[in-house]
């Protein structure tokens, strides 16, 4: 069995991967043992919430808070957690801590799940992620405790942190909390400080954080620590403009979201409060699903801009969705380029290949032909919901951000259905999945005579 996993390709493997991981998981989620008393739940409402989990998305038609007792919901921060690294990473991490060997090609899938450039000091790296994950999620996890434990008790109190911390670093949007999810914390400082942080470090991706590890491992100087310049000159050309575009982000998201909610949700709060929901706003938007404001209330300017900024999503080689900044900045250099009547696209003095400009247009035009495939079909299922909610959903569901609107348990089964497919390319990327799916090998490239097309 393994051997002929082993035979499989590379996009195939990930696909399967996360797909076999979602199918144990919500064959685990619907025994009676992880089953809350009030839980209502069938069988349809188990597969969601696990595709979900494993996407790190959280949609959800059952909270769950209300479905999951302690061990479901011990199995919801493990499905979430194999979710945020990928089920490939997990067994090439537990193969090393039993001092095994991983097969150049198990590395290579990693690697390509990973979004990594290459191969090279392969178990270092992969230690240094698991090491770098169960450091900021138990940091995390403590730092949260400071306001649960006083709040909840001593045992819900550290098991929510724990809950809480887990989920947020892998982008995936899930509370145990209750109805309210977040909305009821929105005051609380340590809260909007710590979630969004460990949104961002899941977000960033495991190779800038390597990158940066990399970076203070060789300093020598105190001025190596703090001072941009050093640090910029030393890291890859992708961390620069993840790092970059990330922050970019995160800023204009801020601002954008205080002065067209000013006046409107978050009318009554103080100041520094309304600060605290727009940063919040700022960074789960893009990337995890959490809320601390009721989006059905959102102005409809406010949904929009959240929309661009789901598609847009976090970097690549991390726990976040979407497009993916990286994809985002080098379409926007290169249309700036045009419009300059530049040839090239050139970011922080290098050329970016022409291949990565290219895939980085297929992936941005597939994820719009699936957005709008999808909107049509779910507006001809339930014709009954406003178009802006329908594009929010799906969008949040493609770029596995999990905001919502309260849209999806109120929609007819298909379209959960759709929902829960758009969660699965999101994840596992529809290019993977389009590959995985291509059963005849493309005939080798023939050299054609050169025509024109008009355009414009």
């Amino acid at each position: 069995m393994l051997h002929q996993f082993n035979k499989l390709s590379i996009p195939l493997k990930i696909s399967l991967s996360f797909l076999v991981t979602v199918l144990i998981g919500s064959g685990l989620l619907s025994l009676p043992i992880s089953q809350a008393h009030s839980s209502e739940a069938v069988f349809f409402d188990h597969l969601f919430t696990a595709i979900s989990m494993v996407c790190v998305t959280g949609l959800y038609t059952q909270p769950v808070y209300l479905t999951y007792n302690l061990f479901g919901q011990v199995v919801s921060m493990i499905l979430m957690s194999i979710g945020g690294l990928g089920i490939l990473t997990i067994i090439a991490y537990l193969y090393y801590a039993i001092n095994e060997r991983v097969s150049f090609s198990e590395q290579v899938a990693v690697t390509e799940a990973l979004n990594r450039e290459s191969v090279e000091d392969f178990k270092p790296f992969i230690k240094s992620v698991f090491k770098f994950v169960a450091m900021v999620e138990v940091v995390g996890a403590l730092l949260l405790m400071t306001y649960f434990i006083p709040d909840l008790g001593w045992k819900k109190g550290a098991f929510t942190s724990a809950f809480l911390s887990i989920s947020a670093f892998n982008n995936a949007g899930f509370d145990n909390l209750g109805p309210t999810s977040l909305i009821a914390y929105s005051h609380v400082t340590i809260i909007n400080i710590v979630i969004p942080m460990l949104i961002i470090f899941g977000g960033l991706g495991f190779s800038v954080w390597n990158d940066l590890k990399e970076h203070f491992k060789q300093a020598t100087s105190w001025e190596d620590y703090i001072s941009p310049k050093h640090l910029f000159r030393r890291l890859s050309l992708s961390s620069k403009v993840a790092i970059t575009v990330t922050g970019a982000l995160l800023l204009s998201g801020t601002v954008l979201f205080y002065l067209l909610e000013v006046g409107h949700t978050m009318v009554g709060s103080a100041f520094v409060d309304q600060l605290k929901i727009s940063f919040f706003q700022s960074t789960t938007m893009r990337t995890a699903g959490f809320a601390t404001v009721n989006y059905t209330k959102l102005h409809t300017a406010t949904l929009l801009i959240c929309t661009i900024f789901m598609f847009i999503g976090g970097s690549p080689g991390g726990t976040a969705g979407g497009v993916k900044t990286t994809t985002c900045a080098i379409i926007g250099k290169m249309i700036l380029s045009e419009m300059r009547g530049e040839q090239q696209v050139i970011f922080f003095r290098r050329l970016i290949d022409k291949k990565a400009v290219q895939k980085s247009l297929i992936i941005a035009m597939t994820f719009l032909a699936i957005i709008v495939t999808s909107i049509i079909a779910i507006t001809l299922l339930d014709s009954w919901v406003d178009l802006e909610f329908v594009i929010f959903e799906v969008v949040s569901a493609l770029a596995t951000v999990g905001v919502t609107a309260d849209l999806t348990p109120e929609l007819s089964r298909m379209s959960q259905t759709i929902i829960m497919v758009l969660m699965f390319i999101g994840r596992v990327g529809p290019i993977t999945i389009f590959t995985a799916l291509k059963l005849k090998k493309s005939s080798p490239d023939v050299q054609r005579a050169t025509g024109q097309i008009l355009i414009g």
